[in-house]
C-alpha cells in the first residue's frame, strides 16, 4: 500500500497534465493491479478444500504472472520510450490497449487449461486449451520489438546526425533482452508445456521450472535492470559514466549467458528426462526424492553450478560494481545520486 502511495505522489503531476494524464494513469493502474490481483492467494490455508486452492493458485501462476505482470511490463517499456523521445504518447497508449486486450482476453479464458483436478467440464477445458495455446501469438508479436529496439538504437537525429538513443544504449540492450527472453521463455518454452496433454503429465516438474526461469528473470528481471540502468545513466555525470559502463557491458552478457546455460545444461534436458520418467513410471516416481537425488537428473543439477557461477560472477558482480563506481564517482564530484 505504501508503494502505491509513493507512486501516486510521484505520478500526480503527470496525471493532472492533460498531455500526459492517460499514459501516467495507465502506469498507475497497471502497478496497482499487481498487488490487487495477488490478493486471492491469501484467501486459503492448509485446511481449505483442494479444488479451491488449485483454482486460485493457478490464478496466480497463469493470470497474475502472465497477464498483469506482462501488462505492467508493456506499460513500463512504453513509458521509457516516451521519456527517451523514441515514440509519441499516443502511439505508446495504443500499444498498451492492444496488449491489454490480447493478454487479458486470452489469459482469463486460458487459465482453465490448468484445472485438470478440480472437476472442470469438457467445454471449459477445450476453450481454455485453445486460448492458452494462442497466447504464443502476442508473445511472438512482442518479439518483433527486439528488432525494433535495434533499429531505434541506430536511429540518428536529422539535424545533428548523432545516434538518437546513444546515451541510453544499455537500456535499449536490456530491453532487447526482454524481447528475446519473452519469446524464448514465455513463447517457446511456455507453449511447449501449455498443450493440455503435455501439461497434464509435466506440471510441477523441471520443464515448468525451465519455463519459469527463462520467462520470469528473462523478462521481468531484464526489465528491472533496464529501468535501473536508465535511472543510473540519467543521474550519472558524463565523466563518471564510462568507468561504470564497462562493468554494465560485462554484466549484461554475463547474465544472458548464465541464464542460457541454465536452460542448456540443466533445466531443459533434466525436464525432458523427468517427463519421460513420468510417462514410463508415473508422476509419483519422477517426483520422489530418490529419483531427484540420483542418476543423470542429479548429475545435471550439479553441472548447473557452471551456469550459476557465470550468472553470479560475470553477471551480478559487475553490475554491483557498476553501481558502486557511480555512487563513489558522484560523491567525489560533489553530486548525490
Amino acid at each position: 500500500m505504501g508503494w502505491l502511495v509513493l507512486m501516486y505522489r510521484a505520478l500526480r503531476p503527470a496525471i493532472r497534465d492533460s498531455q500526459r494524464s492517460e499514459l501516467a494513469s495507465l502506469f498507475l493502474y497497471a502497478a496497482a493491479a499487481i498487488p490487487l490481483f495477488y490478493l486471492p492467494a491469501l484467501f486459503f490455508g492448509p485446511r481449505t478444500n483442494f479444488a479451491v486452492i488449485d483454482n486460485w493458485r493457478f490464478w496466480i501462476i497463469h493470470l497474475w504472472v502472465e497477464g498483469f505482470f506482462e501488462l505492467f511490463a508493456t506499460v513500463l517499456v512504453a513509458v521509457i520510450f516516451v521519456v527517451l523521445g523514441l515514440v509519441t504518447a499516443r502511439t505508446a497508449t495504443r500499444v498498451i490497449y492492444l496488449d491489454a486486450i490480447l493478454y487479458l482476453a486470452g489469459g482469463i479464458v486460458g487459465i482453465g487449461h490448468h484445472w485438470y483436478f478440480t472437476g472442470q467440464g469438457t467445454l471449459n477445458m477445450g476453450l481454455a486449451a485453445c486460448f492458452s495455446a494462442l497466447e504464443v501469438v502476442p508473445l511472438t508479436l512482442l518479439t518483433l520489438d527486439a528488432w525494433d529496439f535495434v533499429r531505434l538504437r541506430e536511429r540518428r537525429c536529422e539535424d545533428c546526425q548523432t545516434t538518437f538513443a546513444d546515451r541510453h544504449r544499455w537500456t535499449i540492450y536490456f530491453l532487447m533482452a526482454v524481447g528475446f527472453w519473452n519469446f524464448v521463455g514465455a513463447g517457446v518454452f511456455g507453449f511447449l508445456i501449455n498443450l493440455p496433454i503435455v501439461s497434464y503429465f509435466e506440471v510441477g516438474t523441471t520443464l515448468t521450472t525451465n519455463h519459469g526461469h527463462a520467462a520470469l528473470f528473462g523478462v521481468f528481471g531484464m526489465l528491472a535492470l533496464a529501468v535501473l540502468v536508465f535511472c543510473l545513466r540519467s543521474l550519472a555525470k558524463d565523466d563518471v559514466w564510462p568507468r561504470a559502463e564497462r562493468f554494465i557491458r560485462v554484466g549484461f552478457w554475463g547474465l544472458n549467458a548464465g541464464l542460457a546455460l541454465m536452460m542448456a545444461v540443466d533445466l531443459f534436458p533434466a525436464g525432458v528426462l523427468q517427463l519421460w520418467d513420468v510417462l514410463q513410471n508415473g508422476y509419483w516416481h519422477a517426483r520422489r526424492l530418490t529419483y531427484l537425488m540420483s542418476g543423470t537428473f542429479h548429475t545435471l543439477e550439479w553441472a548447473r553450478v557452471v551456469a550459476d557461477s557465470v550468472f553470479l560472477a560475470i553477471g551480478v558482480v559487475p553490475l554491483v560494481l557498476a553501481v558502486a563506481v557511480l555512487l563513489l564517482g558522484s560523491r567525489k564530484s560533489g553530486d548525490a545520486v
